[in-house]
């Protein structure tokens, strides 16, 4: 559906060459929630205007559906154009036009009759929940109901495709999760093809299928969102899923409250992280039952990844180093990765972190 091969972006200004985007190739296939997540000057943004042409890259090639969109004259490009929608973090309405109105702009080159607009009006702002805001005014209207009208208007020429650019930033944990419903909802409904750019894990845990990280205007990782939670390879990735997973602040906290860890000079701290299948098992029991290995558990989580129980524990393991190092390769065997961590003091500062790595505070 959306092919992005070897682009890349640079900008020159009276001082230096900035290379925004750096030779990247994506794929998004028909009907995908795909996700790219980096933190702010990632170059995401602008890889993503390169899927519409707002922003032309400097080298490589823009396929949308079967159109190169590169080799298209100014006509051409206007109409394909019309099929890629796209949602702002600000909104972008118009305060003196009413909701109907916003919605109506986008269909000013519509060949559709007036009475047709304005019932395709009236069926999108339905479909986004806001049939009872027709004749209100942006400035009336919470942060949530602006994005679902600035999502309608994206509606209006029936797009195959929706960008969504940091589309929730601006708004509150639960109004985005309620964006984000909507826009499940629609890619369902519509078989929209959705591209979300963001800075938060939380948000490509929520809703999409497929993630690539980008840092310093590269893909540094992509792939299935459930592959990407359970083995991330990029330390950046590492980084964002701990950030979501809620893990880091949970090591924060116990670093920062070592009577919680309790520890004897033989015990361990570590990490343990399951997927699928072994979410259901009893295996914390197990360790006690085979190998007289107490585990105390200091943090728990589980999230449903499209259908995918995935859990992460972190405990404290008792008993001889022996039993210890067999407890460990049992749940190794049963596919429950272990990381071993360490409560450290570097700099006056505590961490609890992951041994044999190199501590940066």
């Amino acid at each position: 559906m959306i092919e992005l091969k070897n682009i890349d972006v640079q900008f020159k200004t009276e001082n230096k060459e900035i290379h925004a985007v750096r030779d990247v190739s994506i794929q998004i296939d028909k009907g995908d929630i795909f996700g790219i997540v980096g933190y702010s000057g990632a170059g995401k943004s602008t890889l993503v205007r390169t899927i519409n042409l707002l922003q032309r890259p400097t080298n490589g090639s823009v396929r949308v559906g079967e159109k190169q969109l590169l080799n298209l004259n100014p006509k051409e490009l206007r109409q394909a154009r019309k099929k890629i929608g796209m949602i702002f973090q600000h909104f972008n309405l118009m305060n003196a036009r009413t909701v109907a109105g916003n919605v109506l702009y986008a269909l000013r080159s519509s060949q559709l009759s007036e009475d047709a607009k304005n019932k395709k009006v009236a069926e999108l702002l339905d479909l986004v929940g806001l049939a009872d805001k027709h004749d209100v005014y942006p400035s009336q209207l919470s942060g949530g109901q602006k994005q679902r009208v600035g999502i309608a208007r994206s509606l209006a020429n029936d797009p195959e495709v929706l960008l969504c650019d940091e589309a929730t930033s601006a708004l509150d944990p639960k109004t985005t999760l309620s964006i984000l419903e909507l826009l499940k909802d629609l890619n369902e409904k519509l078989n929209l093809t959705i591209v979300i750019i963001t800075h938060e894990m939380e948000v490509i845990k929520e809703i999409c299928k497929k993630v690539a990280v980008m840092e310093d205007g590269s893909v540094v990782e992509q792939g299935d969102v459930v592959s990407i939670f359970t083995d991330p390879k990029n330390p950046l990735t590492q980084e964002f899923i701990n950030t979501a997973t809620h893990i880091d602040q949970a090591l924060e906290k116990l670093a920062k409250h070592p009577s919680l860890l309790n520890l004897d000079q033989e015990d361990t701290i570590a990490r343990l992280s399951f997927v699928g299948e072994s979410t259901n098992e009893p295996l914390i029991s197990s360790l006690y039952s085979k190998f007289a290995v107490s585990t105390n558990i200091l943090y728990g989580n589980i999230e449903i990844l499209h259908d995918t129980p995935i859990g992460n524990l972190i405990v404290v393991l008792s008993g001889s180093p022996s039993q210890q190092q067999q407890a460990i390769r049992f749940l190794e065997s049963q596919n429950v990765a272990v990381q071993q961590l360490e409560h450290i003091h570097v700099d006056q500062k505590a961490k609890v972190v992951p041994i044999n790595r190199e501590y940066v505070i």
